[in-house]
């Protein structure tokens, strides 16, 4: 039966339902992720399946899993694993099959409405006894009902989103590298980049890291969006140029932020973006929920159960052209 190497925290949640939901006869290995590299190298060199929770994969780690059918991620995105390596090595990497898609969309309409509303600064307002200060007076405050909503990366998070925006009778636009039959099918209008940061009132961002899509928000694009605009990320910390947008939002270029993520994380108590009324942020969990997990694990197994039964996998993520 398949051996699996789990690289992942022993006592995380994705962990826990990874072992209640084992196939039986499966053997799961897990592997800490801070483990010495010759420890993570041993276990991989004995693994049919290498799942990963959350964490990189080194070269090393995978050069050394050489009987590896497939690298299975519980995420959906994939820039911590070397694709060209994984591809010259013949062995196929999948990410979890938009398993978290309804949970990222739902925070970043989380992120919108939370930042729009001024969530945050009424909790601690309200908390400390004040009542309806002059800077939650509404003047402020605006609704999502009928904006412009533009979704750059409209994949499974971003259709997901396009999908929970009916309801709000936005007018939705989308930008991405190729169409999104799923995002029109919920109404969204492919557009250019460009445009879509000019008409937009919320952009919100679900895009993977690569090469091209590193600070693919930067200083121009923050200058062509709306003063009052709304930038949502919930995708990579990278993809937004961090210091481009501290700049544009201490200046008032445009009027707030959502940020799940963020160029280093852990993200420490000293990012000036903390400092800022303006935006909210949270700490990387967009895409954790009870419900998700499961669905996520349950993906992961059928994937490897149909690759240890000679079929394709499923969800095979590629190296940037």
């Amino acid at each position: 039966m398949p051996r699996v190497m789990c690289l992942s925290g022993y006592s995380l949640p994705l962990a826990d339902m990874a072992r209640e939901m084992k196939p039986n006869g499966w053997d799961l290995t897990f592997v800490d992720p801070a483990a010495p590299e010759i420890e993570r190298e041993k276990a991989a060199a004995e693994a049919d399946f290498i799942l990963v929770f959350g964490h990189g994969l080194s070269g090393n780690v995978l050069r050394a899993a050489k009987r590896c059918r497939l690298v299975q991620l519980a995420s959906a995105g994939y820039d911590g694993v070397d694709l060209k390596l994984a591809g010259e090595m013949g062995i196929p990497v999948a990410n979890n099959g938009g398993a978290n898609a309804i949970p990222v969309a739902e925070f970043a309409m989380t992120l919108m409405l939370g930042a729009a509303r001024h969530l945050i600064e009424s909790d601690r307002s309200t908390r400390a006894g004040g009542w309806m200060p002059k800077a939650l007076d509404g003047y402020d405050t605006w609704e999502l009902f009928g904006k412009t909503v533009g979704i750059v990366g409209a994949g499974r998070i971003g259709s997901t989103v396009a999908r929970l925006l009916r309801g709000f009778e936005t007018i939705t636009l989308y930008s991405d590298v190729k169409k999104s039959p799923d995002a029109e099918k919920y109404g969204a209008k492919r557009v250019p980049l460009d445009t879509l940061l000019r008409e937009s009132d919320v952009v919100t961002v679900h895009v993977p890291l690569l090469k091209s899509t590193t600070k693919l928000i930067g200083a121009r694009e923050l200058e062509l969006m709306k003063p009052s605009a709304l930038l949502v990320n919930t995708c990579r910390g990278p993809v937004v140029d961090e210091k481009a947008l501290l700049a544009a939002l201490t200046a008032k270029r445009i009027w707030g932020a959502g940020l799940d993520v963020f160029e280093v994380e852990p993200a420490t108590a000293d990012n000036p973006l903390f400092k800022l009324d303006n935006v909210v942020v949270a700490p990387h969990l967009a895409g954790k929920s009870h419900e998700s997990y499961p669905r996520r694990v349950g993906f992961a197994y059928k994937n490897m159960a149909q690759v240890w039964a000679g079929g394709p996998p499923e969800s095979v993520v590629l190296p940037e052209e």
